[in-house]
């Protein structure tokens, strides 16, 4: 039976289809010895303009145990190129162990929350990064190891010296001195742990085949004041929790609670924004982008910021509607609530914002899939934090949600 299954397998290059499958669901295509990247060839922001560029990685044809990467871009608004390259050597098969080096220069969301263990998803559309315009340059060295050593885990490793380059008016004071511009080396460990989940271990590496929740990821960073070169001190704790409640009906109800605390000396680049996604508008049509996946839909870009925050989400995701054979919406009743606060306020100057401190509420109700992979979102802010105006409190969007049946 094994001899038959090899022969048919061979007969329809079955292994050579699978490959590519998995390759092309997390956005590369094999050509020869490298992988394509998928994830470099056009993005669009308010301050890069549109990007083009490229990106890749050389596959197992080319080493199985030595690896290269890299991507580079040009912003067609800000005029500049972007690029990354690095390589990484496998220390073990059992454990997916590698070991690598990047150098870096690129620009990044300020304020944004980052896991290092996150891979960068792919997305044939990514709503989210089209309206942001702040943005800080970074040149970074970055050493690492990526291990899934621990059962049920797997854990980044590294080290970072970074020279950091604010796009947008700001100065922040230490000791008296003010700083346009700054260094920082850092240490950082990102672990994410799925105790519930299944693996399997295979002859190249193990991998998740049942998820299990909740799933936990943990994050700590600290600078090295005393190694290298660093103009601040400080640390950060990250923490993110996420379950999910499939019901026999279809029905899906979702948790996610993330949390950050900084402590220390913190430019602004390196604080919490809590992921808005609103632009600052008048009228509600003209807010009326694309909804993102767990934004806060009615808070405005660079409205609040956070030296320690606390954000939970709540969804339930109702049983498709069919109201015709091509019309099959999914409505999603979806809560949001933010909490934080700012330390050193008066560090930082030339540009204004507000706290977390009163809390931030939305709700709303998500239409997805109503014409294909189209949909409407419609939220409402209240609370503490809630606006004069009724119509600064409302968001209307529309939704993109593309199942693959994964």
């Amino acid at each position: 039976t094994y001899l038959g299954l090899d022969s048919i397998g061979r007969k329809v290059k079955l292994e050579k289809r699978l490959r590519l499958a998995r390759k092309l669901l997390v956005g590369y295509v094999p050509y020869g010895p490298v992988d394509v990247d998928l994830r470099y060839f056009l993005r669009y922001n308010n301050y890069e303009g549109f990007r083009m560029g490229m990106g890749g990685k050389t596959n197992e044809s080319f080493s199985k145990i030595m690896q290269f990467n890299g991507y580079t871009g040009y912003g067609t608004k800000d005029g500049a190129f972007k690029y990354s390259i690095g390589t990484a050597a496998r220390l073990g098969d059992f454990s997916s162990t590698w070991l690598g080096v990047s150098y870096t220069d690129d620009v990044q969301e300020i304020a944004s929350t980052s896991f290092v263990i996150d891979k960068i998803p792919f997305r044939i559309y990514n709503p989210r990064p089209i309206n942001i315009s702040t943005f800080y340059n970074y040149n970074s060295w970055r050493g690492y190891i990526e291990t899934k050593l621990f059962p049920r885990t797997e854990s980044v490793w590294q080290l970072t010296q970074s020279y950091i380059d604010p796009k947008f008016d700001y100065l922040y004071t230490v000791n008296g001195k003010a700083y346009e511009n700054y260094q920082m080396t850092t240490a950082t460990a990102s672990i994410q742990w799925n105790p519930f989940s299944e693996y399997l271990q295979t002859p190249k590496n193990r991998i998740e085949i049942e998820t299990g929740y909740p799933k936990f990821t943990f994050q700590f960073t600290r600078t090295l004041p005393q190694f290298a070169k660093n103009d601040f001190d400080f640390a950060k704790f990250d923490f993110r929790l996420e379950y999910e409640k499939q019901f026999l009906n279809n029905q899906l109800s979702s948790v996610l609670v993330e949390t950050g605390y900084a402590v220390g000396d913190v430019p602004l680049t390196h604080l919490y924004n809590t992921s808005p996604n609103n632009i600052s508008k008048t009228k509600i049509m003209q807010r009326f982008t694309v909804a993102a996946k767990n934004s806060f839909e009615t808070m405005f870009y660079n409205e609040f910021f956070s030296s320690k925050y606390l954000t939970l989400q709540l969804k339930h995701s109702f049983q498709k509607l069919e109201l015709s054979k091509s019309i099959t919406p999914t409505l999603v009743l979806v809560t949001r609530t933010a909490l934080g606060n700012m330390d050193k306020t008066a560090q930082h100057s030339g540009f204004v914002y507000k706290t977390l401190d009163k809390g931030y509420l939305e709700s709303g109700l998500e239409i997805n899939n109503l014409v294909g992979t189209l949909g409407l979102n419609f939220f409402y802010r209240y609370g503490a934090n809630s606006l004069p105006d009724l119509e600064d409190n409302i968001s209307v969007k529309f939704s993109f949600i593309l199942d693959l049946g994964l």
